[in-house]
């Protein structure tokens, strides 16, 4: 698959099949996330892949984080009650699918928080599962709400916890929504 062909074919999956993934191919993906750019090539990011019992006592916490954000998305979607009752469905169960991913920062080499390193490298993530004809969404609702309870859970200290990463077999295939015009200005040309 061409760069130019991952990048505008995928999408945001927020239904998946109950199939597992093999574990090589989740490696796979792993490995080319960690290709990512990363602030002084330092590279401090953690994953953490979560299956079976403890998938379960971690979507117990996201489906907590509803209540929480719910406000928000009643205020953005005020004539969208089903983008609501689905944001619902979707923290309760991540979509149904058989693998999350967690993605946690490092930091700089001033010692601050470094959220935007595994940025880059959730993206490679995403491109990679694409690419290997999985689905994928980064989901970060609960973070906002529960990440304490969540970073408890996986016991992970001293890092930020910026999104999770449900991945499986896609059970949808949305539509690309338009890209919107004027996000760049030009300089000098």
């Amino acid at each position: 698959m061409e760069v130019s062909e991952a990048i505008r074919g995928r999408r945001s999956i927020r239904r998946f099949k109950a199939d597992p993934v093999p574990k090589e191919v989740l490696e796979k993906i792993l490995d080319l996330a960690q290709w990512a750019p990363s602030a002084m090539n330092g590279q401090d990011w953690r994953f953490i892949v979560v299956l079976g019992p403890e998938k379960e006592k971690l979507l117990k916490i996201t489906g907590s984080a509803f209540e929480s954000f719910r406000p928000i998305l009643e205020a953005n979607f005020r004539d969208k009650p089903r983008v609501v009752e689905a944001a619902k469905t979707f923290l309760e169960t991540m979509g149904g699918a058989p693998v999350v991913i967690l993605a946690y920062g490092g930091r700089f080499p001033s010692g601050e928080e470094d959220p935007h390193s595994v940025s880059l490298a959730v993206q490679n993530l995403l491109l990679a599962a694409h690419d290997a004809g999985l689905g994928a969404v980064w989901a970060d609702a609960a973070v906002f709400y529960r990440e304490k309870e969540i970073n408890a859970l996986m016991g992970m200290e001293g890092r930020k916890l910026v999104c999770l990463i449900p991945v499986g077999y896609p059970d949808e295939a949305p539509k690309a929504p338009p890209r919107k015009e004027g996000r760049v200005r030009w300089v000098g040309f």
